[in-house]
């Protein structure tokens, strides 16, 4: 516990230290209104489940990206990486830590977005399914930040790895289905899109949110644990694989 208070602790300082990591905060109640705006102009009240969570997920997807996937970076840059390597605690054990926190933090989005629906716009969001809800929530972030791990491993092991960041982050949450769901993608994309565990999330999410029974909740929640498994899995091989070249090569504090 007192290993994980530390690590909350720097990185939580690290995020509001910096206006760049703060932007999703920012940008999340904006993409709140836009959504909220057009599914009343439309009449479109059906809509209303998708209006609320897409900014959610983007926010949320945004900064597992551009927070959680620079930890490790970040931290060489500072000349932090030598010292904290250099301690006892294993190292992809401290920086689960903080990308735990940063998951965390990242949640003062839902309820920014939720302020926008109630103040703004005198909608009150309700969620049919509280149970499903909250369990497709949990995994969901617990995968996020299994795959920031593999994007902190990525930006270590190669430089050109903030191109991947700029580009991944559309496609993948247009085949997440945060915009739409994956059955209104247009066919050929949707075997790609059901490899992407926020595909399997938003659709949930979703219907948690509707009136109707939720179908087949137990496998669900289980392909999107297995995905964001596999996330975790890839970035620890990937961070061991790349500290020991690191170390190797004697490029660890390389900048």
């Amino acid at each position: 516990m007192s290993l994980f208070l530390a690590a909350a602790r720097l990185q939580t300082r690290q995020i509001f230290s910096d206006r760049d990591y703060t932007i999703e905060l920012v940008r999340a109640p904006l993409l709140a209104v836009v959504f909220l705006a057009l599914v009343r102009q439309s009449g479109r009240p059906d809509l209303l489940a998708n209006a609320l969570l897409a900014p959610i997920l983007m926010a949320l997807f945004g900064m597992a990206l551009s927070i959680s996937g620079e930890i490790v970076d970040a931290d060489r840059w500072l000349g932090l990486l030598e010292p904290t390597i250099a301690t006892p605690v294993p190292f992809p054990r401290l920086v689960m830590h903080r990308i735990a926190t940063t998951t965390g933090v990242s949640l003062i989005i839902a309820v920014e977005v939720t302020l926008v629906s109630v103040l703004g716009f005198h909608i009150v969001p309700v969620v049919h399914h509280p149970w499903v809800f909250a369990a497709a929530a949990v995994v969901t972030l617990a995968a996020m930040a299994c795959w920031s791990l593999l994007m902190s491993s990525l930006f270590v092991a190669t430089r050109t790895a903030r191109t991947f960041q700029n580009t991944l982050s559309y496609p993948v949450m247009l085949l997440g289905g945060v915009f739409v769901p994956v059955d209104s993608l247009p066919h050929w994309m949707r075997p790609a899109a059901r490899l992407v565990f926020l595909s399997w999330s938003s659709d949930l999410l979703r219907d948690a949110m509707a009136a109707a029974p939720v179908a087949s909740v137990g496998v669900r929640l289980m392909i999107i644990i297995v995905l964001g498994g596999t996330g975790l899995g890839l970035g620890l091989l990937l961070l061991r694989r790349v500290l020991r070249r690191v170390r190797a090569t004697g490029t660890l504090g390389l900048r």
